[in-house]
Protein backbone atom coordinates (compact mmCIF):
# COMPACT_ATOMS: atom_id res chain seq x y z
CA UNK A 1 0.00 0.00 0.00
CA UNK A 2 2.77 2.36 1.06
CA UNK A 3 4.69 1.85 -2.40
CA UNK A 4 1.50 2.47 -3.92
CA UNK A 5 1.10 5.87 -2.93
CA UNK A 6 4.46 6.62 -3.34
CA UNK A 7 4.66 5.37 -7.34
CA UNK A 8 1.56 7.72 -7.61
CA UNK A 9 2.73 11.18 -5.62
CA UNK A 10 5.98 10.31 -7.54
CA UNK A 11 3.93 10.57 -10.85
CA UNK A 12 1.98 13.47 -9.99
CA UNK A 13 4.40 16.35 -7.79
CA UNK A 14 2.05 19.28 -8.97
CA UNK A 15 -0.96 17.51 -8.19
CA UNK A 16 0.32 16.34 -4.38
CA UNK A 17 1.84 19.79 -4.12
CA UNK A 18 -1.22 21.64 -4.96
CA UNK A 19 -3.71 19.32 -2.74
CA UNK A 20 -1.07 19.55 0.18
CA UNK A 21 -1.63 23.28 0.25
CA UNK A 22 -4.89 23.29 -0.26
CA UNK A 23 -4.75 21.62 3.08
CA UNK A 24 -3.01 24.08 4.57
CA UNK A 25 -5.29 26.86 3.32
CA UNK A 26 -8.41 25.17 4.57
CA UNK A 27 -6.66 25.01 8.29
CA UNK A 28 -5.68 28.58 8.22
CA UNK A 29 -9.18 29.72 6.58
CA UNK A 30 -11.16 27.47 9.48
CA UNK A 31 -11.27 30.26 11.72
CA UNK A 32 -14.10 31.90 9.84
CA UNK A 33 -16.45 29.29 10.96
CA UNK A 34 -16.01 30.17 14.76
CA UNK A 35 -14.74 33.62 14.83
CA UNK A 36 -17.13 36.74 15.35
CA UNK A 37 -18.48 37.81 12.42
CA UNK A 38 -17.95 41.05 12.70
CA UNK A 39 -14.13 40.73 13.34
CA UNK A 40 -13.31 38.91 9.80
CA UNK A 41 -12.12 40.58 6.61
CA UNK A 42 -9.83 43.27 7.94
CA UNK A 43 -12.34 44.51 10.76
CA UNK A 44 -9.91 42.87 13.21
CA UNK A 45 -6.20 43.65 14.79
CA UNK A 46 -2.79 43.18 13.20
CA UNK A 47 -0.84 40.80 16.10
CA UNK A 48 2.53 41.84 16.76
CA UNK A 49 4.57 41.80 19.59
CA UNK A 50 5.73 38.15 21.27
CA UNK A 51 3.14 37.82 23.27
CA UNK A 52 1.09 36.98 19.96
CA UNK A 53 3.51 35.25 18.70
CA UNK A 54 4.09 32.50 21.77
CA UNK A 55 0.37 31.37 21.70
CA UNK A 56 0.67 29.73 18.39
CA UNK A 57 4.15 27.91 19.35
CA UNK A 58 1.99 24.46 20.11
CA UNK A 59 -0.14 24.91 16.78
CA UNK A 60 2.99 25.60 14.78
CA UNK A 61 4.70 22.36 16.22
CA UNK A 62 1.41 20.33 15.48
CA UNK A 63 1.66 21.79 12.40
CA UNK A 64 5.16 21.28 11.13
CA UNK A 65 5.33 17.57 12.50
CA UNK A 66 2.09 16.51 10.05
CA UNK A 67 3.44 18.09 7.67
CA UNK A 68 6.84 16.01 8.00
CA UNK A 69 4.90 13.13 8.65
CA UNK A 70 3.52 13.65 5.41
CA UNK A 71 6.37 13.90 3.25
CA UNK A 72 7.83 11.68 5.06
CA UNK A 73 5.12 9.04 4.23
CA UNK A 74 4.87 10.05 0.43
CA UNK A 75 8.32 9.37 -0.19
CA UNK A 76 9.29 13.22 -0.64
CA UNK A 77 12.00 13.72 1.94
CA UNK A 78 14.81 13.38 -0.66
CA UNK A 79 12.36 15.71 -3.18
CA UNK A 80 11.81 18.36 -0.65
CA UNK A 81 15.43 18.97 -0.12
CA UNK A 82 15.30 17.53 3.55
CA UNK A 83 17.93 15.40 3.26
CA UNK A 84 20.41 16.09 0.01
CA UNK A 85 23.68 17.02 0.36
CA UNK A 86 24.32 20.48 1.96
CA UNK A 87 26.46 23.09 0.02
CA UNK A 88 28.62 24.60 2.93
CA UNK A 89 29.95 27.67 0.80
CA UNK A 90 26.68 29.70 -0.83
CA UNK A 91 25.45 29.75 2.70
CA UNK A 92 27.83 32.68 3.33
CA UNK A 93 25.73 34.71 0.76
CA UNK A 94 23.14 34.87 3.30
CA UNK A 95 25.11 37.24 6.05
CA UNK A 96 24.02 40.31 4.51
CA UNK A 97 20.62 39.27 4.80
CA UNK A 98 21.83 38.40 8.76
CA UNK A 99 23.28 41.51 9.06
CA UNK A 100 20.37 43.59 7.78
CA UNK A 101 17.77 41.26 10.50
CA UNK A 102 19.96 41.93 13.62
CA UNK A 103 19.32 45.21 12.22
CA UNK A 104 15.93 45.19 12.27
CA UNK A 105 15.87 43.22 16.07
CA UNK A 106 17.89 45.60 17.80
CA UNK A 107 16.23 49.09 15.82
CA UNK A 108 14.42 50.35 18.59
CA UNK A 109 16.80 49.32 21.72
CA UNK A 110 19.53 51.37 19.28
CA UNK A 111 16.71 54.34 18.77
CA UNK A 112 16.02 54.22 22.96
CA UNK A 113 19.56 54.67 23.24
CA UNK A 114 20.89 57.26 20.68
CA UNK A 115 18.30 59.57 23.07
CA UNK A 116 19.95 58.81 26.27
CA UNK A 117 16.92 56.07 27.10
CA UNK A 118 17.12 52.57 27.44
CA UNK A 119 13.96 49.60 26.85
CA UNK A 120 13.24 47.09 29.72
CA UNK A 121 11.72 43.80 29.58
CA UNK A 122 10.75 41.92 33.20
CA UNK A 123 12.63 37.94 32.91
CA UNK A 124 8.86 36.86 32.41
CA UNK A 125 8.84 39.56 29.28
CA UNK A 126 12.48 38.08 27.85
CA UNK A 127 10.74 34.40 29.08
CA UNK A 128 7.83 35.13 26.08
CA UNK A 129 10.14 36.76 23.47
CA UNK A 130 12.09 33.14 23.80
CA UNK A 131 9.20 30.77 23.44
CA UNK A 132 7.71 33.24 20.41
CA UNK A 133 11.49 32.98 19.11
CA UNK A 134 10.74 29.10 19.44
CA UNK A 135 7.49 29.56 17.53
CA UNK A 136 8.93 31.51 14.86
CA UNK A 137 11.33 28.87 13.96
CA UNK A 138 8.61 26.48 13.61
CA UNK A 139 6.68 28.65 11.32
CA UNK A 140 10.09 28.57 9.29
CA UNK A 141 10.63 25.27 9.20
CA UNK A 142 6.93 24.58 8.08
CA UNK A 143 6.37 27.42 5.73
CA UNK A 144 9.73 26.53 4.41
CA UNK A 145 9.01 22.63 3.84
CA UNK A 146 5.59 23.84 2.03
CA UNK A 147 6.32 26.60 -0.25
CA UNK A 148 10.42 25.74 -0.81
CA UNK A 149 10.13 22.10 -0.49
CA UNK A 150 6.81 20.41 -1.36
CA UNK A 151 5.84 23.71 -3.71
CA UNK A 152 8.88 24.16 -5.23
CA UNK A 153 9.02 20.54 -6.44
CA UNK A 154 5.42 20.47 -7.68
CA UNK A 155 6.32 23.27 -9.98
CA UNK A 156 9.74 21.96 -10.50
CA UNK A 157 8.37 19.47 -12.37
CA UNK A 158 6.61 21.26 -15.13
CA UNK A 159 8.89 24.01 -15.18
CA UNK A 160 12.65 25.44 -14.70
CA UNK A 161 14.29 26.08 -11.34
CA UNK A 162 14.24 30.30 -11.68
CA UNK A 163 10.70 30.51 -12.89
CA UNK A 164 9.66 27.86 -10.22
CA UNK A 165 11.11 30.21 -7.28
CA UNK A 166 9.51 32.86 -8.67
CA UNK A 167 5.81 31.45 -8.96
CA UNK A 168 6.29 29.71 -5.46
CA UNK A 169 7.15 33.32 -4.03
CA UNK A 170 3.84 34.83 -5.09
CA UNK A 171 1.62 32.09 -3.82
CA UNK A 172 3.60 32.13 -0.42
CA UNK A 173 2.81 35.74 -0.67
CA UNK A 174 -0.73 35.31 -1.95
CA UNK A 175 -1.34 32.93 0.76
CA UNK A 176 -0.98 35.57 3.47
CA UNK A 177 -3.89 36.91 2.12
CA UNK A 178 -5.70 34.17 4.85
CA UNK A 179 -4.74 36.91 7.56
CA UNK A 180 -6.78 39.57 6.18
CA UNK A 181 -10.07 37.12 6.02
CA UNK A 182 -9.33 36.76 9.77
CA UNK A 183 -9.33 40.31 10.47
CA UNK A 184 -5.94 41.85 9.91
CA UNK A 185 -6.66 44.88 8.01
CA UNK A 186 -6.13 45.23 4.18
CA UNK A 187 -3.85 47.81 3.94
CA UNK A 188 -1.45 45.84 6.62
CA UNK A 189 -2.16 42.30 4.79
CA UNK A 190 -1.37 43.96 1.86
CA UNK A 191 2.02 45.03 2.61
CA UNK A 192 2.69 41.37 4.37
CA UNK A 193 1.79 39.47 0.91
CA UNK A 194 4.11 41.36 -0.55
CA UNK A 195 7.39 41.49 1.75
CA UNK A 196 6.69 37.46 1.75
CA UNK A 197 6.61 37.54 -1.40
CA UNK A 198 10.09 38.97 -1.22
CA UNK A 199 11.09 37.04 1.53
CA UNK A 200 9.90 33.79 -0.70
CA UNK A 201 12.61 34.69 -3.56
CA UNK A 202 15.19 34.71 -1.37
CA UNK A 203 14.45 32.12 0.62
CA UNK A 204 14.49 30.12 -2.59
CA UNK A 205 17.40 31.15 -4.42
CA UNK A 206 19.02 29.99 -0.90
CA UNK A 207 17.86 26.83 -1.71
CA UNK A 208 18.54 26.54 -5.44
CA UNK A 209 22.36 27.96 -4.01
CA UNK A 210 22.48 25.42 -1.21
CA UNK A 211 20.91 22.68 -2.60
CA UNK A 212 18.98 22.00 0.84
CA UNK A 213 15.94 23.86 2.59
CA UNK A 214 17.91 23.97 5.99
CA UNK A 215 19.51 27.47 5.42
CA UNK A 216 16.13 28.92 4.27
CA UNK A 217 14.07 27.08 7.39
CA UNK A 218 16.77 28.72 10.19
CA UNK A 219 16.52 32.40 7.61
CA UNK A 220 13.23 32.05 7.85
CA UNK A 221 12.74 31.73 11.37
CA UNK A 222 15.40 34.38 12.02
CA UNK A 223 13.71 36.91 9.85
CA UNK A 224 10.43 36.08 12.12
CA UNK A 225 11.87 35.96 15.45
CA UNK A 226 14.23 39.52 14.64
CA UNK A 227 10.34 41.07 13.62
CA UNK A 228 8.91 39.68 16.80
CA UNK A 229 12.26 41.04 19.37
CA UNK A 230 11.74 44.94 17.18
CA UNK A 231 8.16 45.09 17.52
CA UNK A 232 8.20 43.81 21.74
CA UNK A 233 11.09 46.54 22.02
CA UNK A 234 9.03 48.78 19.95
CA UNK A 235 6.08 48.23 22.27
CA UNK A 236 8.27 48.87 25.17
CA UNK A 237 10.57 51.68 24.15
CA UNK A 238 9.92 54.75 25.96
CA UNK A 239 10.83 56.48 22.68
CA UNK A 240 7.82 57.68 20.22
CA UNK A 241 6.54 55.26 18.41
CA UNK A 242 6.39 56.68 14.99
CA UNK A 243 10.21 57.21 15.46
CA UNK A 244 10.70 53.44 15.09
CA UNK A 245 11.47 52.25 11.29
CA UNK A 246 9.34 50.05 10.28
CA UNK A 247 10.27 46.44 10.29
CA UNK A 248 8.34 44.21 8.33
CA UNK A 249 4.89 43.84 6.50
CA UNK A 250 4.29 41.99 9.75
CA UNK A 251 5.35 44.70 11.89
CA UNK A 252 3.81 47.78 9.98
CA UNK A 253 1.03 48.28 8.11
CA UNK A 254 2.01 51.66 7.30
CA UNK A 255 4.72 50.19 4.53
CA UNK A 256 3.53 50.81 1.10
CA UNK A 257 3.59 48.17 -1.44
CA UNK A 258 6.05 49.94 -3.43
CA UNK A 259 8.39 49.74 -0.50
CA UNK A 260 7.79 46.10 0.38
CA UNK A 261 8.05 45.34 -3.51
CA UNK A 262 11.66 46.98 -3.12
CA UNK A 263 12.81 45.81 0.10
CA UNK A 264 16.29 44.59 0.77
CA UNK A 265 15.02 40.60 0.42
CA UNK A 266 12.92 40.91 -2.89
CA UNK A 267 16.46 43.06 -4.35
CA UNK A 268 18.91 40.83 -2.96
CA UNK A 269 16.48 37.71 -3.37
CA UNK A 270 16.43 38.68 -7.11
CA UNK A 271 20.10 39.46 -7.48
CA UNK A 272 20.67 36.15 -6.17
CA UNK A 273 18.47 34.35 -8.31
CA UNK A 274 19.90 35.92 -11.62
CA UNK A 275 23.22 35.02 -10.53
CA UNK A 276 22.45 31.33 -10.19
CA UNK A 277 20.47 31.55 -13.28
CA UNK A 278 24.25 32.60 -15.11
CA UNK A 279 26.26 30.80 -12.91
CA UNK A 280 23.73 27.36 -14.09
CA UNK A 281 23.80 28.09 -17.44
CA UNK A 282 27.59 28.75 -17.72
CA UNK A 283 28.23 24.79 -15.90
CA UNK A 284 25.71 23.47 -17.99
CA UNK A 285 27.72 24.50 -21.41
CA UNK A 286 30.85 23.39 -19.55
CA UNK A 287 29.63 19.96 -19.22
CA UNK A 288 28.23 20.11 -22.70
CA UNK A 289 31.78 21.25 -24.06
Amino acid sequence: MLKEIRIWTAERPLTVSAVLLLMALVYFVAPVVYNDPTNLFGHGRQEQGAEDFATSLWPELCLAGVLLAIVVLIGWVRSTCLTTRLHIGPIFLAVPYILFVIFIASSPALLALSQDREIILTPAEWQVVWVACLAAFLVGFFEELLFRGVLLHGLRARMAAVPAVLVAAVIFGSFHFVNWVNGQPLDATVAQVSGAAGGGVFYGAMVLWTGSIWPSVMLHGLWDSGVTISQTLAAKSPVVSDQVPDTDANASAGLSLWEALLSPEMIYGLLLLFAWWLWSGRRKKAKTA
